[in-house]
């Protein structure tokens, strides 16, 4: 099959939706197909170029509101496309996801759509505008494409209420790559170089957005007794600057400079020795799609505290392979940490159970066959509503 993946971010872009593309895309190469990826150019990165054979093509962003960039030459290049057995488009919220569901009432090629997330979880004006698009545009979008997939149950549910048809839909979560999952990764250099010394890890890995709930995790930090170190990688998203400046003010404000470290953005092939460090990993979020981070650190055998909404709760079972707290509840979370730094024993129990669930249904191998199975689907639907 000849496969269009349209994207709004790829790599060197860090985040999950990015990570997901590359990935989906190297495994269609290894499996025969043609692959080729429309994207941003954010950061600058090379218009063209072919890497692990999969074609990348490269638009510039004029801005990008609501880390939505915005690229017209996409749409030229959508319109004047050859024409391809499937596009597979990310992110309903995405305008690049927008202009590939319009060109193709012109190149009419099956297009599945994936949303990355339906619940964004804005406030004031932005959420005011999430409403509008979700009642316009957002539902157009997921009502003009041949297959909607959903990362989970609850995720499904909400993309029926914004118009997905339910005839229409598939549930299919992320996955790890396991055999890329480094568990000898140098853990001790990890905390040498960052100082962190015999202290206790609480780790996060994500972008400093304010739907992380990161502020919450702070102020969580000046309850906590254990005394972790509260270890913070990621960076700032696009159309969020001067977010991680706002979480620095805090930890100032409340004089947690030596609890609270900012590390800022990780290759991925560096973080496995932050995974292995980590007693705990954390993620505070206020909602989810469904957190490429949460299930890495499951991966690597990690005890895992969430907050208890959609997305988390997906993959988090309380007392089973993690604990769930409620969100924007800073007494709760330091709650939390300080119940399982604890309890060695128990952290060990869950963390080992939680490696285990990523294995039974988030491998590789069962996710992309469901994949497959809807390329299959919606080409034999386009075939018959030809006839």
């Amino acid at each position: 099959m000849r496969i269009l993946q349209v994207s709004p971010y790829y790599p060197p872009h860090i985040g999950g939706i990015e990570f997901h593309v590359e990935a989906l895309s190297r495994k269609l190469v290894e499996a025969g197909h043609e692959v080729v990826v429309y994207t941003s150019n954010v950061p600058r990165s090379k218009r063209y170029e072919v890497i692990n054979g999969v074609e990348i093509h490269r638009f510039n962003s004029l801005v990008s509101p609501l880390n939505n960039p915005v690229m017209p030459r996409l749409l030229l290049k959508l319109l004047s496309s050859d024409k391809f057995d499937v596009i597979h488009t990310h992110g309903h919220f995405h305008m690049s996801s927008n202009m590939a569901v319009f060109s193709n009432k012109f190149l009419r090629s099956p297009i599945v759509l994936t949303s990355h997330g339906a619940i964004l979880g804005y406030k004031g004006w932005r959420r005011a505008l999430e409403a509008v698009f979700n009642k316009s545009i957002g539902r157009w979008t997921l009502r003009s494409v041949d297959k909607t997939v959903a990362l989970s149950l609850t995720q499904a549910d909400i993309l029926q209420k914004l118009g997905a048809k339910p005839e229409r839909m598939a549930v299919i979560p992320l996955w790890i790559e396991l055999d890329q999952v480094n568990l000898q990764a140098d853990a001790g250099g990890f905390q040498s170089k960052h100082k962190i010394n015999d202290r206790k890890v609480v780790l996060f890995v994500g972008r400093l957005l304010p739907i992380k709930g990161l502020i919450y995790l702070i102020e969580a930090t000046r309850y906590t007794k254990t005394g972790p170190a509260i270890v913070i990688i990621g960076g700032e998203a696009p159309g969020y600057s001067g977010s991680k400046r706002v979480l620095e003010q805090k930890v100032q404000e409340l004089g947690l400079e030596h609890d609270v470290l900012f590390l800022g953005e990780f290759r991925r092939e560096d973080l496995g020795a932050a995974y292995v460090a980590a007693d705990l990993f954390v993620l505070p979020s206020l909602g989810e799609g469904l957190p490429l981070a949460l299930l890495e650190a499951m991966a690597y055998g990690k005890c895992v505290l969430a907050t208890n909404v959609p997305g988390n709760r997906d993959v988090v079972k309380h007392e089973w392979n993690g604990l769930l707290v409620e969100p924007q509840n800073p007494m709760e979370l330091a709650r939390g940490i300080d119940y399982l730094l604890n309890d060695d024993a128990l952290r060990e129990r869950l963390g080992a159970q939680a490696r285990r669930d990523i294995e039974q249904n988030y491998s590789s191998d069962g996710v992309l066959k469901k994949i497959f199975d809807v390329y299959r689907e919606v080409q034999e639907g386009l075939t018959v509503r030809r006839r």
